[in-house]
């Protein structure tokens, strides 16, 4: 009886080659790094910058940082909790650099930033369709971006447009903090 327990018990569990657990480990100790080794060196380059003369070089720290979450994202970590955060802020630095990068006009400059948002947010829903949330703010950034294109409307008044891009990271960050499995 008890070497029937015993050979079942082994048949149950076989064992794990020490190699083949070492290398996962040793995976996912790197993988775990990515998310706080990338955004250290986004953060250094985007200190160096200025120091090298580069026009808007704090605005690089957005691309920087979405780009260290994109690392994140293609690691397989967890992906939409880090794919949501690259769009973002790829977006963000995006749409501060282009009005500089082409020279427009600064009425260009907010309905630029928006067209740049809702494209970033479009992506996330694009690259993955089940999670269809980003399309909310992505249709709200569009419309707003219309009506100060066509001079309809000045949606974000002036006085509040400095609270518009930490109101949306905090909105963004409370979604991904507060949303169930992502």
């Amino acid at each position: 009886m008890a070497e029937q327990m015993a050979t079942e018990a082994a048949v149950q569990t076989p064992p794990a080659p020490r190699e083949s657990a070492a290398a996962v480990s040793l995976v996912n100790r790197r993988r775990r790094g990515v998310v706080g080794g990338a955004v250290l060196v986004a953060v250094g380059i985007t200190y160096l910058l200025p120091t090298l003369g580069v026009p808007n070089a704090t605005s690089y720290l957005f691309l920087a940082l979405g780009a260290a979450f994109a690392a994140a994202y293609l690691t397989g970590l967890n992906p939409y909790v880090y794919l949501v955060p690259a769009a973002t802020l790829i977006s963000f630095g995006t749409g501060l650099l282009i009005p500089g990068w082409f020279g427009l006009p600064p009425e260009a400059t907010a309905p630029v930033f928006l067209a740049s948002l809702t494209v970033g947010l479009v992506a996330v829903f694009i690259i993955r369709p089940n999670r269809r949330w980003p399309l909310i703010p992505a249709a709200i950034f569009g419309l707003i971006t219309l009506l100060e294109v066509f001079r309809v409307a000045t949606v974000i008044p002036a006085e509040l447009q400095p609270l518009f891009v930490p109101a949306i990271l905090i909105g963004v960050g409370g979604y991904l903090i507060l949303a169930p499995r992502l």
